[in-house]
């Protein structure tokens, strides 16, 4: 039987307004999110992240899994502030002998003002 090995990846988040929707931004993937509410820009990056790092564990692509943002929207995150509500629910399928594990997830959110000059 092989050897079953865990792959650690801590995430930040940041949370930004475009037009009505909110927009959650997981920084290491380069995967977003968006909804109407924070709660729902989340829900749809989880489903985002799990899609993601599922295929590339199955093709044997792991340099597919890190794939960061633009320095752009890390100085977002850098700006921003904690965001304690919300809940990142990632259900990965057992795949090969890899089992991801989300290891820290630190989220932030950058208000409209400021999001609008970091994106001229």
């Amino acid at each position: 039987m092989g050897q079953s090995s865990t792959l650690r990846v801590p995430l930040r988040i940041v949370f930004y307004r475009e037009g009505g929707d909110w927009i959650a931004h997981c920084l290491e993937f380069d995967l977003m999110g968006d909804g109407p509410s924070k709660e729902e820009a989340l829900k749809t990056l989880s489903e985002a992240i799990a899609l993601q790092v599922e295929a590339s564990i199955e093709f044997k692509n792991k340099a597919n899994l890190f794939s960061p943002a633009d320095g752009k929207y890390f100085a977002m995150f850098a700006a921003g502030s904690d965001v304690v509500d919300g809940v990142l629910e990632i259900s990965f399928r057992a795949i090969q002998s890899i089992s991801p594990m989300i290891d820290k997830i630190e989220a932030r959110e950058y208000g409209d003002a400021e999001a609008k000059l970091a994106l001229v």
